[in-house]
């Protein structure tokens, strides 16, 4: 958990269907927000596994409008913007993902504290990507609460997540 929430800036991510994620969208609902990249071989595809498993037990201790939805945010718009959108479902139908153009990417990952760097290309062009690996919790107030970082075994992280809105609410009613 944070000591402060953190105001998040404006941003528009989007997917190839036009569909756009922007700042707003994240206000009034909690929010796991994971960076990655689409063929990420081992770092995204496990995270994402694991949040899938944390969000279900999350969905036994709070109410069900207080399940948290999960973005994957791609680091890699050059080579994911054409089928972005189908990464996240593929853990489970109701994650979204998205990428943006690198200044709305940077300005994103930089106020989470995230990481990410694009690695030299090799004489094909193929590149790595290195990226953090800890998600950003966001409040229904667009706010940046916590930052967990895997393994998310499901229990303790739907206690965590359970707790940071109980510690949410309190914090709105003072």
């Amino acid at each position: 958990m944070l000591d402060a929430p953190v105001t998040l800036p404006d941003f528009a991510f989007h997917d190839e269907n036009e569909a756009s994620y922007a700042k707003d969208d994240l206000e009034g609902q909690w929010t796991i927000v994971m960076i990655g990249f689409l063929t990420c071989p081992d770092v995204c595809p496990f995270t994402l596994g694991n949040l899938e498993a944390a969000v279900a037990e999350t969905g036994m201790r709070v109410r069900p409008d207080n399940v948290p939805k999960v973005w994957f945010l791609s680091v890699d718009p050059d080579r994911d913007a054409g089928f972005v959108s189908e990464y996240a479902p593929f853990f489970h139908p109701d994650f979204r993902s998205m990428t943006g153009d690198r200044a709305q990417i940077d300005t994103f990952v930089e106020a989470t504290d995230g990481f990410y760097r694009l690695m030299p290309a090799d004489s094909d062009g193929y590149y790595e990507v290195q990226h953090s690996s800890a998600v950003s919790v966001i409040a229904p107030d667009g706010t940046l609460r916590a930052k967990l970082q895997p393994p998310f075994d499901p229990g303790l992280t739907a206690e965590f997540l359970a707790r940071l809105q109980i510690t949410y609410r309190k914090e709105l009613s003072q």
